[in-house]
């Protein structure tokens, strides 16, 4: 079963807008897909080349111009196994196919990608360098009917750029262009005629918009009201404290996100044959006048529905909000358009690390200018993190991401005397680690040790290094954690060390030094190779009722999460 509409097809642009006759190289799309460049950079043409693509009628290439006349459209995609059927009979032999056709076509077509060409004529051909012409030859004419089958079943709907919503005069063709023009008159439409389910306004919308805004504004009602004088309906939105306040003389971004949500609710209910199997959604730019935090709410949004209904997501962004949020999602990737140094427009699917931090360099974004990670758990060595990482993963369900949500440094053991946790106007000749992210948490061993004879309570072992910097962090808002026995292997479960020994361990004490005990120092050589075998065995929160744990990593989610607004 396919993931989206656009599973498995990758497109090259030839000669189309700023797009040259050397193409912009074959790219592929996720579930979610964000086009991201420089302005004029051909993000809109990578649309308008999908819209080409899944235009019903043959497309017009001389609506999106032409470096030099030669524009067209490479597309790859697997045929389809119902598609051939249709048009490679296995009750038909002979003509210009040699042998039975459906034959044929199962042993040189069946589960293959192979690469067509969409020129202005919008008959698609045949164009790939790695078929094998000798056999493929005299079958050109029925397997370039079969091209197109990929994109013929598509609905694009596409949200543009500029977008307004105003009052309207009341018409009987329903719909809504990328632009906002027609919402007005299909809201009032949704709401007055009783051919169309006004709970999908009054209640679906009204919810969507709310779970949105949640926490910035609360709306108890849409409405729609004619105004006689100027002849034209409009909407209002009614808010607790404000009244009923005029859509169109509200902030772009709330016209946005209204947009967008009848784009979701309202088009389905009003297309025939619609199917969100069938449909890509592409917006274009919708970050424009939006807060932040309230585009990651819209994000969150508009993914959960595009996972629940299967349809593919595109959209068109100067944000590097939105290269951080596609990191942490597997059903993402960016496109990013760019030239390269001979003057050609580009288009790579990009989300490795050099990938992104040419993204950011292309958009200007500055390390200066934002915090690239939104804080740092320090710990003290590569296996701290090995457990740390493991146990924010079962706490918080998964939800929390190393490398977008949080990323982890090590401050090294005795190398922790050079750090410090003042505030940036205190100057010292240490590592600033407010310097290098403004959120921080802090992980250290206790070193504790058995009681003395007479004693209650097992000393901490810390040094003057350790108090200083748990004393300069907790002052600037960070938190320290210590552990509550000897070091951080000693919150696994017994019954962990014991499975992974193969031995049969005596008793084991929050203070004991678990990696040096003999059964387990001689099967694993180092505390990494210890620290993976022992979390590979941890899969429920049941493993984190061990001393203070549970309460730790409670704390450490809780500030994570408001590190990122997730509260």
């Amino acid at each position: 079963m396919k993931l989206h509409p656009l599973e498995g097809i990758s497109i090259n642009i030839r000669s189309l807008k700023c797009f040259s006759s050397e193409g912009s190289g074959l790219f592929h799309f996720s579930p979610i897909s964000f086009i991201i460049g420089r302005n004029n950079s051909g993000k809109s043409a990578v649309i308008d080349a999908l819209q080409a693509l899944i235009g019903k009628s043959a497309p017009s290439f001389s609506d999106y111009g032409s470096v030099d006349g030669l524009t067209r459209i490479e597309f790859s995609s697997a045929i389809n196994d119902s598609d051939l059927r249709r048009y490679f009979s296995a009750s038909t032999s002979g003509g210009h196919i040699p042998g039975n056709h459906w034959r044929f076509a199962e042993q040189n077509l069946q589960g293959r990608s192979f690469i067509w060409s969409l020129p202005p004529s919008g008959s698609a051909e045949f164009h790939d360098q790695n078929a094998d012409w000798e056999k493929l030859q005299t079958a050109l004419p029925t397997i370039n009917q079969v091209a197109p089958a990929p994109f013929s079943k598509l609905n694009l709907l596409r949200i543009n750029a500029e977008r307004d919503v105003v009052p309207e005069g009341a018409h009987t063709d329903y719909s809504i262009s990328g632009s906002g023009a027609g919402l007005t008159n299909t809201i009032q439409a949704f709401i007055n005629n009783k051919e169309l389910p006004s709970n999908l306004v009054e209640e679906v919308l009204l919810k969507d918009l709310n779970d949105v805004y949640k926490g910035d504004s609360y709306f108890s009602r849409i409405l729609c009201q004619y105004d006689q004088s100027a002849m034209a309906w409009e909407i209002y939105l009614r808010e607790n404290g404000k009244g009923d306040i005029p859509l169109s003389q509200s902030g772009s971004s709330l016209k946005t996100i209204f947009i967008i949500l009848c784009y979701l609710r309202l088009i389905p209910e009003m297309m025939t044959k619609y199917s969100d199997a069938r449909t890509v959604l592409a917006i274009e730019e919708p970050e424009n006048n939006l807060h932040p935090a309230l585009l990651r709410r819209l994000l969150e949004f508009i993914a959960a529905e595009r996972r629940m209904r299967g349809f593919s997501l595109i959209i068109s962004t100067h944000s590097p909000i939105c290269v951080d949020w596609a990191a942490m999602r597997e059903d993402a990737t960016v496109l990013h358009v760019r030239r390269d140094g001979t003057g050609n427009t580009q288009c790579r699917n990009v989300l490795d690390h050099v990938g992104r931090t040419g993204i950011l360099d292309d958009l200007d974004v500055r390390g200066s200018d934002i915090l690239q990670s939104n804080g740092i758990v320090w710990v003290e060595g590569p296996s701290d993190r090995i457990y740390i990482k493991k146990w924010i993963d079962i706490y918080s369900g998964g939800s929390l991401v190393e490398g977008a949500h949080y990323n982890f440094m090590y401050y090294g053991g005795k190398i922790l005397s050079h750090f410090d946790a003042l505030p940036p106007s205190e100057v010292t000749d240490r590592i600033r680690i407010l310097s290098i992210n403004r959120n921080a948490a802090l992980i250290m061993d206790s070193d504790r040790r058995p009681a003395a004879e007479g004693s209650r309570k097992p000393r901490r072992n810390l040094n003057e290094t350790k108090l200083r910097i748990i004393e300069e962090i907790e002052s600037c808002g960070g938190i320290c954690w210590v552990t509550a026995g000897k070091e951080i292997e000693n919150y696994i479960p017994d019954n962990v060390w014991r499975s992974i020994s193969g031995a049969a361990l005596q008793a084991l004490s929050p203070y004991d030094d678990i990696p040096n005990i003999v059964h387990i120092k001689s099967k694993w050589k180092t505390k990494v190779d210890l620290a993976h075998a022992a979390v590979a065995m941890l899969d429920d929160k049941c493993h984190l009722d061990k001393l203070d744990l549970l309460q730790c990593i409670d704390s450490l989610t809780k500030r994570i999460s408001l590190w990122n607004k997730l509260n």
